[in-house]
């Protein structure tokens, strides 16, 4: 390998053009379903939190919702970053109301950005090897699902990105008291802030607490720390922590300023909460509320990459050999359990889950460590050379299917058919695409454009004043022509009489011969 100076700085150049480039690229992708929605959350408690601080208006009665319980934490951060992005907003021909949405793209990415960063800390903790750190971070960045996830969901992405980086604060803390070092109160006051801040995203930040305890009972096991002696020792930290971690909740939730104890029952609310969303899998729509014990199993078999699954493969082949460091035993050893008690969880108390993993992307980056780390330990030429080849084949994966990246498959699904087997665009990133097309249509502005996204078509649509309709319209009289745009999850929904198809979004894959439709458009004559 090249020695360590020069790859830190490749290293360092990498990183820097890779940022530049996420950036662009957040702000060329289409505008998302669920974005609007989220963006209507923020803009309610943002509305209280200037009468509460302008008039003195305590009164938050109107988000005791499901608007009120779903977090906001993701808009405190962005709110900061989004004005120099409004300028570079300024020259794209977007609808004005829509840059309000478009111009939290580049803060996703950022989150992803940063937890790269602490995934590089936690491989070169477990491997004490720089290069290899550096590869695995490559590698990170570049897989397609967790790439097309950093260019605009902003519920998931930050809130993988926290948990991550609050894992490593907390191995910071445990290590620290290992050898002896100083734990500086700062360092306590920030896990507390980074554990509230998850919690301000989702409230199933909660589920933290399981790693923290595993953590903590690993670590006192295998090193044979006396837990008088280590409570003596902190208590006073845990109080600290303890605090400011309810000090920072209720900072983040304006809804529970005049009733702390609304907490209690926006946990019981969210948790009963249900979806009658279906994820297609394996060609079945599996309701979230009614899930089979495979769903997660399916999605992390056909969406983990085939190197990591390799890891996977051979971790209990070389398991002694790894767990002989009791380093690798406190640190892989944690993170596994964590990920193995939480996928048992899920399982059990049969959680409402949907849009394939999504929800539970958290889990994604400690499975990475965990695999690449074993690849490590198994071979050190070899995990190099899987790296490099498996990052610059996503590369080129990555150009190839833009911007749909997030619905990136491993290589399993090409021995099977994909369209209808497996959940695509149910996010509607095709949006952009479609309105592209529709615009060099030229169509009269009496023709109206059927759809139930009609936010993200209308977005980037040249004529703001086109008349746009919903699906439930679709059988009126409408005058024609008119058009209709079925996106992925509103394909199965039928079209008219006399409708032609004219156009169908669709991206060709690597070593596949079937093309994924994603989106059709008719023209209703």
């Amino acid at each position: 390998m090249i020695n360590t100076n020069l790859s830190k700085r490749f290293f360092y150049l990498f990183l820097f053009f890779y940022f530049v480039l996420g950036i662009y690229l957040s702000l060329n992708v289409g505008i998302t379903h669920d974005e609007s929605h989220s963006y209507l959350v923020w803009e309610l408690n943002k509305q209280k939190l200037f009468n509460i601080f302008l008039d003195g208006n305590f009164d938050v009665s109107s988000l005791d919702t499901y608007h009120g319980y779903y977090g906001v934490g993701f808009y405190f951060f962005s709110s900061i970053i989004e004005l120099p992005i409004n300028i570079i907003l300024e020259n794209l021909e977007v609808l004005d109301s829509s840059k309000k949405l478009l111009n939290k793209h580049p803060s996703v990415f950022i989150f992803f950005f940063i937890s790269g960063l602490y995934l590089n800390k936690i491989i070169y903790l477990i491997t004490r090897n720089k290069q290899y750190s550096y590869l695995s971070t490559i590698f990170y960045f570049s897989y397609p699902y967790l790439l097309g996830h950093s260019f605009f969901n902003v519920k998931d992405m930050p809130f993988m990105s926290i948990w991550l980086i609050s894992t490593y604060y907390l191995i910071d803390i445990l290590r620290n008291y290992l050898n002896k070092k100083k734990i500086k109160e700062t360092k306590i006051i920030l896990l507390s802030f980074l554990t509230a801040y998850l919690f301000s995203i989702r409230i199933s930040g909660i589920l933290i607490f399981i790693e923290y305890f595993i953590f903590l009972f690993i670590f006192l096991s295998t090193f044979k720390v006396d837990f008088k002696v280590f409570i003596k020792f902190f208590y006073k930290k845990i109080i600290l922590f303890l605090l400011f971690f309810l000090f920072f909740l209720y900072l983040f939730h304006p809804n529970y300023w005049n009733n702390p104890l609304k907490f209690f029952y926006a946990m019981e609310f969210m948790s009963n909460h249900i979806q009658s969303v279906c994820t297609t899998t394996l060609g079945e729509c599996m309701k979230a509320q009614n899930l089979p014990s495979s769903y997660i199993p399916i999605w992390l078999f056909f969406k983990l990459p085939l190197l990591i699954i390799f890891g996977l493969f051979l971790f209990p082949i070389y398991e002694k050999k790894i767990f002989s460091y009791k380093n690798n035993l406190f640190l892989i050893g944690s993170l596994l359990s964590t990920v193995l008690t939480i996928i048992f969880f899920l399982i059990v108390f049969k959680v409402n889950l949907y849009d394939e993993l999504r929800q539970i992307l958290f889990i994604i980056p400690l499975i990475l460590i965990i695999s690449l780390s074993t690849i490590y330990f198994y071979s050190k030429k070899v995990s190099y050379i899987l790296l490099i080849f498996f990052s610059l084949y996503f590369l080129f994966q990555n150009i190839k299917i833009f911007p749909y990246n997030y619905i990136w498959l491993n290589n399993f699904t090409h021995f099977t058919k994909i369209n209808g087997v497996f959940e695509l665009d149910y996010w509607g990133v095709s949006t952009k695409k479609i309105s592209n097309f529709l615009n060099k249509e030229n169509l009269e502005r009496k023709n109206c454009i059927i759809s139930n996204r009609n936010e993200g078509i209308k977005a980037f649509t040249i004529d703001k004043t086109r008349c746009f309709k919903s699906f439930k319209d679709l059988h009126k009289n409408n005058e024609r022509p008119f058009y209709v745009a079925l996106l992925e999850r509103s394909l199965s929904k039928g079209v008219p009489n006399k409708c032609e198809n004219i156009h169908n979004e669709k991206i060709a894959i690597n070593f596949s011969k079937e093309e994924l439709i994603l989106a059709k458009i008719y023209v209703c004559n």
